[in-house]
Formats: C-alpha cells, structure tokens, sequence
C-alpha cells in the first residue's frame, strides 16, 4: 500500500513534525533555519525532522540560489501530505448524489453509476485479455490493487477462484447508494467473462467482499 492511502500514518507522528508540515501548508515554502525560527527551536533538530518527513514522502526539497554564497535548501510539502490534511470528498459525493435523487429521481442516479461503470470496463478492456480466466483474474487484480481496492485471488478446488477486496475506496458512497455495489459486480463480471458471486460485503461489516469466481458453463 502506498504511504498516501494508509490512514494509520501520521498516528504517532512527533508534535514537532505535525508543526512542520502545518508551517509548510502555510507558507507554501521554507528553509529548515527559517522552520527553526518559527518553532522556537536548532536548525539541527528541523532537520532530524525533515530527514524523517522526507524519507515518508511528506516533504520535499530543492536547492535555491539566494544571493551570494552557499545555496539553501528549500522545503515544501510533497505529494503524500495530502493526507496530512483533513478533506471532506467523501462528503461531497455523497451529497451530490442525494441531490441529484432529489431533483431527479433514483433512475437518474443509476444512470449515472451504469455510465461509469461502462466507462471503467472500457479503460479496463484492453488490460485485462487473459485468454485463460486465472490470467484475466490476475490482470484485474493488478488493476484494482491500484485503484485501492487491495485485492488478491487465489484459486480452490473444482476450478473456483476466490476474489478478495479488503479495502473499498469509494465505501461512503456505496453506504448510501446501493447501485454502486451492483455496477462494481458488472464490472467483475464483464471483465473477468466469468460467473461472480459476492459471498462477503464490506458494508456489511464484513472484513472484505470477497467473490466467488467460476467460468462461464460452455
């Protein structure tokens, strides 16, 4: 999993590191002698720190000729500390959908959600061509992983394959709108040419969806 999509990254983080990255969301850019100057603290200590946020993608750095002499490094924000910040998309989405089922009806939502689901099986189409169904399984798998879903397959006996999807990235979204549930399962089911059966559900409380696979009957 990459450092942006884990939530349990900055649990622990050091108060000083917090400061840093708050400075940095605020100033746009900064020395490490100009950080120690706000924080009250040695440019030695900022840099422990800075050492630290680099190296977990929270900051990043380049050199800047000012004036005469040495150049300096200038810190800004780099591209894994937007999850250092508080959004609110989730939020958004499905507030947007309840609006457009307000305004429009549920058929309008779901024309929506079939929309997109289309659009996805066509960017997926020429990724995902396996000729055998484990190859196409471990094609969309690839794909999904990326998109955040963290999923794997594995395969049991009487030729069934086991889909698992322990993380959902857009699960406020299917809490509120269960279409989205059913187009995610099309899109397995075209890309995959297959049979799939969910037999676990995350909005359920389960601890992942997880589909059974099986070929289509000749």
């Amino acid at each position: 999993m990459s450092r942006e999509s884990n939530p349990l990254l900055h649990k622990h983080m050091p108060t000083t590191s917090r400061r840093i990255l708050t400075l940095l969301k605020r100033e746009g850019t900064l020395t490490a002698d100009e950080l120690a100057s706000y924080l009250g603290i040695s440019s030695v200590a900022v840099r422990r720190h800075l050492t630290k946020l680099e190296a977990d993608q929270l900051v990043d750095y380049e050199e800047v000729q000012r004036g005469m002499g040495r150049p300096s490094f200038v810190y800004r924000l780099g591209e894994a500390a937007s999850s250092f910040f508080p959004r609110r998309y989730e939020e958004l989405a499905t507030d947007v959908i309840e609006t457009i089922q307000n305004l429009y009806g549920s058929e309008a939502v779901s024309a929506i959600f079939e929309k997109r689901t289309e659009n996805i099986i066509d960017e997926y189409r020429t990724a995902v061509n396996g000729k055998t169904l484990d190859q196409r399984l471990d094609q969309l798998t690839k794909l999904r992983e990326a998109d955040g879903y963290m999923s794997s397959w594995e395969a049991k006996p009487g030729e069934i394959f086991i889909l698992r999807e322990s993380n959902c990235p857009i699960i406020h979204v299917a809490e509120e709108c269960g279409t989205v549930c059913a187009c995610d399962q099309v899109i397995l089911e075209e890309l995959l040419d297959a049979k799939v059966e969910r037999k676990n559900h995350l909005i359920h409380g389960d601890g992942a969806c997880v589909y059974e696979v099986r070929a289509k009957a000749e």
